[in-house]
């Protein structure tokens, strides 16, 4: 028999219906669908705004009896809230996990999916949900980039992308005038009329006190295969809520384009998971235990998801290999978390009701084997027999 975890009664709870496009959809393209049609477009008013978030998690709260607190933790760069929800707190015994979503504005889908999570572990009566709570503690930033999930074209309408909005300020770390930008603030956006902001997913360091300083120009600007700078305070916030909980799991919820399976098989990819983003450095080295814990981690998702049979959801591969301290899972790997990446299929599709539910699926599945000790007899040497990522694809009507 087919086990169903306590995120099954929560399937289809509107907001897969709320985010589908008004117009009728024709058949599926190929590869298989569902694609865009060309008197489509992706609606992103029924996404929560920032304006709607903070009210939206203090209603849950509210609803908790007391399970679930809100805090705003930081702001970003243009002073929007940056919210932390705590459901228990570090130092009980419990075993802690964090779980972050959208550090990139244009990547909305994993704070849907958080919402729906946190309203479920603060309101249901499952036993499940019960045994979690009993022996988790488990934190969410439910929208790290408040200021790219807001981010508008000059006419106002609501475009989001993948960078904060930030100028480069030097002198503010006691460097140079001439100091160049971190080589994570592109280039194009330093252009006149242009408005610049970081990819903040690259402004992270293994050691998560880390701050630029008189003398450091020489560090500048980087690459993408070394740490970050934490020059912004978006990073800063979500490595001091880190340094808070010490989580043993870190779980972090991103997009990316559209991918077939393989150059042969033509069926999308809804979700590319990874559990190794950087090897470590000489000063931070990747504990083995570690890396063991996020193989575990990755192979039973990738497991309970395909399990489901013939679903979208078994569209699954292994995103390409990387190394990235630099990133939030890569420094926080190296500061003890076994970790797991959502790279969910791009929200520019019809399908964004879909994934929400994969994504929120895999998370409940992780919280209940980690809470149950299920997840140590998952067998880690299986991450590697995820299928890799297949070739990536556009639209083919973009043809027609």
């Amino acid at each position: 028999m087919r086990r169903r975890t306590f995120l099954a009664g929560v399937a289809g709870l509107g907001v897969g219906a709320a985010l589908t496009p008004s117009a009728h959809a024709g058949p599926q393209s190929r590869p298989n669908g569902p694609w865009l049609q060309p008197d489509q477009t992706v609606q992103k008013v029924a996404l929560t705004a920032n304006t709607d978030l903070g009210p939206k998690l203090s209603t849950i709260a509210a609803r908790s009896k007391g399970r679930m607190a809100v805090e705003v933790a930081g702001r970003s760069a243009t002073g929007w809230p940056i919210h932390l929800v705590r459901f228990g707190e570090p130092g009980s015994g419990r075993l802690p996990v964090l779980i972050q979503t959208q550090i990139h504005g244009g990547e909305p889908l994993g704070t849907e999916v958080v919402l729906r999570l946190m309203q479920t572990l603060a309101t249901s009566s499952h036993p499940a949900v019960r045994d979690i709570l009993d022996r988790l503690t488990i934190w969410f930033i439910p929208r790290l980039n408040m200021d790219g999930a807001d981010f508008r074209d000059e006419t106002g309408f609501l475009v989001q992308r993948r960078q904060n909005t930030q100028v480069w300020t030097p002198q503010e770390w006691g460097l140079a005038a001439a100091t160049p930008a971190p080589w994570y603030l592109p280039r194009n956006l330093l252009q006149p009329g242009r408005v610049s902001g970081y990819d903040i997913n690259r402004d992270f360091h293994p050691d998560l006190t880390f701050r630029l300083g008189p003398g450091d120009e020489a560090l500048l600007p980087g690459e993408s295969e070394l740490p970050g700078f934490y020059v912004t305070p978006e990073a800063r916030t979500s490595a001091a809520i880190f340094q808070r909980l010490r989580p043993e799991v870190f779980i972090d919820h991103h997009h990316r384009g559209s991918n077939v399976e393989s150059e042969t098989e033509n069926q999308l990819t809804t979700l590319q998971v990874i559990g190794l983003v950087t090897e470590g450095t000489p000063e931070f080295p990747l504990d083995p235990a570690v890396r063991d814990l996020s193989f575990r981690i990755n192979v039973l998702v990738y497991d309970a998801l395909r399990s489901l049979g013939e679903s979208p959801f078994g569209g699954i591969t292994r995103y390409p290999d990387v190394e990235l301290p630099g990133t939030a899972l890569g420094s926080y790997a190296l500061n003890g978390a076994g970790i797991m990446l959502y790279e969910t299929r791009s929200v520019a599709q019809k399908s964004m009701g879909m994934l929400i539910q994969q994504s929120l699926t895999g998370m409940g599945v992780t919280l209940e084997a980690l809470a149950s000790g299920a997840i140590d007899t998952v067998d880690g040497d299986r991450y590697l027999d995820i299928p890799p990522a297949g070739p990536s694809i556009g639209n083919p009507r973009d043809d027609l």
